[in-house]
């Protein structure tokens, strides 16, 4: 089995790298990154538990999904509505064009249920229904905002075995809160694992990650610092978009950083309680949509912001 995951796995990549340039952009690197990010790794980071992450979801590539389940992960995300998923606004940026434009939301597919991302054991997959942004077009020289709010084509249904809601937290969380970060980003050997993973990491404060780390004035209001300042812990490429769970609440969403688990540089994170008047207001007006055990249903989001991804798609969640 093993054997037959890598074989696909590459050719997976090679089918990536041998398509038309129209097709170049299904290669894309997994995400987290402002400068010059190195491959990668999560120090001391340990195998997540099903329980403790039930609301991590999966962003995938579409295209590169449908040639081996798995190989699409581009970015974490965190349901935090049977039809909403909470992720980062960088995740949808189109990597071949790079202006800040924002990729047709028909290009990624959210996949939620299993620890393991290429097995499809309780797994639920929908298309993007809306996407709704802070800008019209993303900031790649400051990530500010970078948040994204993701309405899905269905519903997961209340009684779902392993996918469920996360609440937000509306305060600022604490200096010193120790807090978890989950996702598939590369490890300290420099691959991205086919478990999801996790790390502790606390919060630094505001004063002290402005001050004292070799962040500074790249700290923008809506940024909170996480981490070591001894480099120890970090969250990486691919776990972009992902969550920041502090005391089981949703408090942060993974952002950017300057190499990962580098000594001054911690982690970045949007800050939730920031957003949060905005993320309520927006799903609060969404429609709570529809699912079925199967995962099965249509679901609907109206809402309002600065800059939005509008149209309706259409689909269903998919049950395996």
């Amino acid at each position: 089995m093993a054997a037959e995951r890598l074989l696909m796995i590459a050719l997976t990549i090679l089918f990536s790298i041998c398509l038309p340039a129209d097709g170049g952009r299904l290669s894309s690197p997994l995400m987290r990154s402002r400068f010059n990010v190195d491959p990668g790794r999560i120090i001391n980071g340990t195998e997540a538990s099903m329980e403790a992450t039930r609301h991590q979801a999966s962003l995938r590539r579409r295209l590169n999904d449908g040639y081996f389940f798995g190989t699409g992960h581009i970015c974490g995300g965190s349901l935090i509505k049977p039809n909403v998923v909470l992720s980062a606004a960088h995740c949808f940026v189109d990597q071949d064009i790079y202006d800040g434009t924002f990729l047709p939301k028909e290009d990624i597919i959210v996949v939620m249920g299993n620890l393991d991302r290429f097995e499809k054991a309780n797994t639920l997959t929908f298309d993007i229904e809306q996407l709704m942004f802070q800008l019209e077009k993303f900031d790649l020289s400051t990530y500010d905002k970078d948040i994204a709010l993701v309405f899905l084509s269905g519903s997961v249904p209340a009684y779902h075995p392993t996918i469920r809601p996360i609440g937000l937290t509306a305060l600022t969380v604490p200096s010193g809160i120790v807090c978890q970060v989950t996702g598939w980003g590369y490890t300290e050997e420099g691959y991205s694992p086919d478990l999801l993973m996790t790390v502790d990491v606390p919060i630094i404060s505001e004063t002290q990650c402005i001050n004292d780390s070799g962040l500074g004035h790249l700290i923008l209001p809506g940024m909170i610092c996480a981490g070591y300042m001894e480099g120890e812990r970090d969250a990486c490429n691919g776990d972009s978009g992902g969550p920041l769970v502090c005391q089981s609440q949703l408090a942060g969403i993974v952002s950017w950083g300057i190499g990962c688990a580098q000594p001054m540089l911690p982690g970045v994170y949007t800050d939730v309680s920031y957003y949060y008047d905005w993320i309520i207001e927006n799903i609060s007006e969404s429609g709570s949509g529809e699912g079925s055990g199967e995962g099965s249903g249509e679901g609907s989001g109206e809402g309002s912001g600065e800059g939005s991804g509008e149209g309706s798609g259409e689909g269903s969640g998919e049950g395996s």
